[in-house]
């Protein structure tokens, strides 16, 4: 739930915005866009402003997830004290301090009377605190609005400047004033229709720093749900949804920045997640925008798929015989063939993700989190059921899945190839699940569950590769009819073949230890 904004004094608890990502001239189209005309309040407003973020020499306040900037606004200065809280379905929603001072540099008093836990007191902490980076940006704001609802659209060009270079910024913040987070999704849909926006989930304050360290950012593994207090089934699938979207946006991001395959996995992930968290809830799922928006991650599929797994091949089939068949010509064949592969499905998944087409499906996605059409078009028996606490039905659907996981384990190490991969989908909507529901139990604890859940799908993963990969070699090789990659390809899979005993028996000791496990959501 998004918390009402708090206009006390020096304090602004929570700011829910949206990014989009424009090219300059694009940005100065959506000034004369019809939408922008026809719901405006007045005139845009546009000022020039100059940011300066403060940390400490190790960089103390990024460690903590905290922002610490002074704006200059002529000659008004402003104190902001961020808390980089995890975004929200491509939203940005972040606990904010806001305070007036008299110089350039951070004051002690705002920052010790900020409900946040600071790396050291506010006294000792101003003092070891420097300049890291800029932001120089000339602001036209807009205030936008209709019947219940009220939105600041602000429009930045300029740049982030520090020691070591600079980059640009042209970008619209859509922030929420008053009304539901789905309108901010609508109004940016429109928008991007006609300027080719891209939403983007990383801050300024982000560009800034990896522009200090000289590196592009990291990719994100998943992050677990947040859940309000008592949540009902309705606000436990929006925390999930939430959660998937914001890993795939933030490896969007990571993606464009740096080209780390690293990132298409983890989108790839993130999908996966979602997929296995809509299914979850399918009692209240078949709707019409559900229907359109899996028909658009079986889009995002079909790029990010064969890009992670041109990439596993050569990291888990070529790589671990490198050292021994290297000198081998057929080896070298191969490995070029699929490097190229790999080059290849990467270009066409960040191509992909460049189109329009990406854009409008998170967008989408967004809204339909925010307020699909699961929450409008049901009738009284189901808003009921919806409303109803979210830790019985996650009892229920725990239950479920953990019997069917056991019923596909049985007789594990004599399963045929097609069983197996079967029984590991099992396993991972049961890991999921969990990871999912294990923040509506607190005090109880999942990490052994889950290792060897993670266990025992890695390794039915790694069978299920070998058996992939042992007809990809040989159908690749033969389309070559090339002999020397033929006899590679008759290597490499005869050693990898060499291991399926090996992990099978590792499998099926996980499972023995799973079956002895408790399940917590039964105490």
């Amino acid at each position: 739930m998004i918390p009402p904004r708090d206009r006390g004094r020096g304090r602004l608890p929570t700011e829910t915005e949206l990014k989009l990502v424009l090219a300059p001239e694009a940005l100065r189209r959506v000034r004369r866009h019809a939408l922008i005309q026809r719901l405006k309040q007045g005139r845009g407003v546009s000022k020039q402003l100059k940011s300066v973020y403060f940390d400490t020499e190790d960089l103390s306040l990024h460690r903590n997830h905290l922002v610490l900037r002074v704006r200059h606004i002529g000659l008004q200065r402003i104190q902001t004290l961020k808390n980089a809280a995890p975004t929200a379905a491509g939203l940005l929603d972040r606990q904010e301090w806001e305070t007036e001072i008299e110089g350039d540099r951070p004051e002690a008093g705002p920052l010790d009377k900020a409900s946040v836990d600071l790396p050291s007191p506010g006294n000792r902490l101003v003092r070891n605190l420097q300049p890291i980076f800029t932001t120089e940006v000339k602001r036209t704001t807009y205030r936008l609005g209709a019947d219940g609802w009220e939105i600041e659209l602000a429009l930045d060009e300029g740049a982030v400047i520090g020691p070591k270079g600079s980059t640009p910024i042209a970008e619209a913040e859509l922030e929420l004033k008053k009304g539901r987070p789905r309108i901010l999704f609508d109004i940016a849909r429109d928008l991007q229709d006609e300027t080719g926006a891209r939403i983007s989930v990383s801050s300024k304050s982000e560009r800034g720093y990896a522009l200090l360290a000289g590196a592009g950012p990291a990719p994100r593994r998943a992050r677990p749900p947040l859940y309000p207090d008592d949540a009902t089934i309705a606000q436990a699938f929006q925390s999930i949804s939430r959660a998937c979207a914001e890993q795939l946006l933030i490896n969007q991001d990571v993606l464009f920045a740096t080209q780390n395959p690293e990132a298409v996995h983890q989108m790839r992930v993130a999908l996966r997640r979602l997929i296995s968290g809509i299914r979850l809830f399918a009692d209240f799922l078949e709707t019409p925008e559900t229907q359109m928006l899996r028909e658009e991650m079986r889009w995002l599929q079909s790029f990010l798929a064969p890009a992670r797994d041109a990439e596993v091949f050569i990291s888990d089939i070529l790589d671990p015989l490198a050292a021994e068949m290297g000198g081998e010509r057929g080896f070298r064949a191969l490995k070029a063939d699929f490097t190229k592969r790999r080059k290849q499905t990467l270009e066409a998944a960040v191509k992909a993700l460049a189109e329009p087409r990406f854009t409008t499906m998170a967008l989408t996605m967004g809204a339909w989190i925010e307020g699909g059409d699961w929450q409008m078009a049901i009738d009284e028996e189901q808003r009921k059921r919806l409303a109803s606490p979210a830790q019985d039905y996650a009892v229920a659907v725990l239950d479920r899945l953990d019997r069917r996981v056991r019923r596909a384990l049985r007789g594990l190490e004599a399963l045929p190839p097609e069983e197996r991969h079967r029984a590991r989908i099992r396993v991972k909507r049961l890991r999921y699940a969990i990871e999912f529901f294990s923040g509506l139990f607190p005090g109880y604890k999942t990490r052994r569950i889950v290792s060897m859940l993670g266990r025992i799908q890695d390794r039915l993963g790694q069978l299920n590769d070998i058996a992939v990969a042992g007809r990809l070699l040989r159908d690749h090789a033969e389309a070559k009819g090339d002999p020397q990659r033929l006899w590679a390809a008759g290597q490499i899979a005869g050693w990898h073949a060499g291991r399926v005993g090996e992990l099978l028996v590792s499998a099926e000791d996980g499972r023995r230890a799973l079956q002895r496990l408790k399940r917590f959501w039964r105490d």
